[in-house]
This record gives C-alpha cells, structure tokens and sequence, in this order.
C-alpha cells in the first residue's frame, strides 16, 4: 500500500501526535507559496496590459483578482496548518476565478483548467480531512 497518500501520526519529542503531510501535498502547498505571489504581484504592477489583452476587463477586476491571488496565499498557509477555512477559501476563490475568466472572454476550456488546483486539493487533503480543524 503506497503510505504516501495515508495519513499517519509520529510522535513529537514532547508527546504530541505530529500530523504527517504527505509529499504531493508539501510540494503543490510550496508551488502555491510562489506562484501565488508572483500572479498578485503581475496583477497589482500591469493591470493595464491584461485590460488590453481582454477588453472586457476592468482594472478594478485585475487588481480584484490579485487580492485572490493573495488570499490564496493565505488559503494555502490555512491548508498547511490544518484548517478547513484554508480548503473552502481555495475552492470559492476558484469558483470566482472560473466566472471572472469566463466573463472577459477566455474559452470554457481555459476557464475550467483553472480548476484543477481545487481538484488537486482535493485529492491531496481528502484521506487527511478528519486532521483539518
């Protein structure tokens, strides 16, 4: 059986069960960790270029999209240290995301790949979900 995907306790030098994450999940939370930044900062310095890039986008929605981009941030620091809030600001932020590029124009197939972090999630937390508080 592959453990990788199995959540298992260790016990930290004082006592407590320590909660075991799992590499896939480290890693995806880390690429979250950068990429969310960076898309915040894109957003918040050139708002002009993608409002010229998708005509039907305002700069308040840009700059609307990169305060997501830092939530999702601080939706993945909530994922790191076992809260369910972190999981369901992700997934929301998603849903807004999906309408957003539906409505300045991307195709329904662009749209939707920007589902696949919440996917991702999923699979990666859904064998921890009773370790989430």
């Amino acid at each position: 059986m592959n453990t990788e995907n199995q959540a298992t306790d260790v016990q930290t030098p004082d006592g407590r069960p320590e909660i075991k994450r799992g590499g896939w999940l480290t890693a995806f939370l880390i690429l979250m960790f950068i990429a969310n930044p960076l898309t915040a900062i894109g957003y918040f310095l050139f708002p002009s270029a993608l409002v010229a890039a998708f005509p039907k986008a305002t700069e308040g929605m840009v700059i609307g999209l990169g305060m997501m981009a830092t939530l999702n941030t601080v939706f993945a620091a909530g994922i790191w240290f076992w809260k369910k809030w972190g999981v369901y600001g992700f997934y929301a932020s998603a849903g807004v995301a999906l309408l957003v590029n539906l409505y300045i124009g991307l195709s329904l197939f662009q749209s939707i790949t920007g589902l696949l972090g919440p996917v991702i999630i999923y699979l990666l937390t859904r064998s921890r979900w009773a370790r989430f508080k």
